[in-house]
């Protein structure tokens, strides 16, 4: 039997996800920035990779306190993500988010 494709992101579209916001630490980008750990695999829309995680952007612009009241615990969060330059980002909409137990 094989493994199910894995989801794609939809892009700029309005989206709930869960994860654990953490810190990036240099992944993606040079600096201290916020990222969400996905709960689950999925794909990118920007480049078809698999992701585990996701910097966190607040209108294109990394966000560096973005969510930081909710570092590292589970939340869900609705945004949307978009693919700039520097590759795939997803732009929560900070009144739109729940600790997850």
């Amino acid at each position: 039997m094989s493994a199910s494709p894995l989801p794609t992101l939809p892009l700029q579209h309005d989206i709930w996800i869960t994860g654990t916001v953490e810190r990036g630490g240099g992944k993606y980008a040079l600096g201290d920035y916020p990222t969400i750990v996905l709960d689950r695999p999925s794909t990118s829309p920007c480049n078809d990779t698999v992701l585990s995680d996701i910097p966190l952007a607040d209108g294109g612009e990394a966000a560096p306190s973005l969510l930081l009241p909710y570092l590292n615990q589970r939340v869900a969060v609705k945004g949307r993500v978009s693919c700039p330059d520097s590759g795939i980002q997803f732009t929560p909409q900070p009144d739109v988010v729940f600790p997850v137990w």
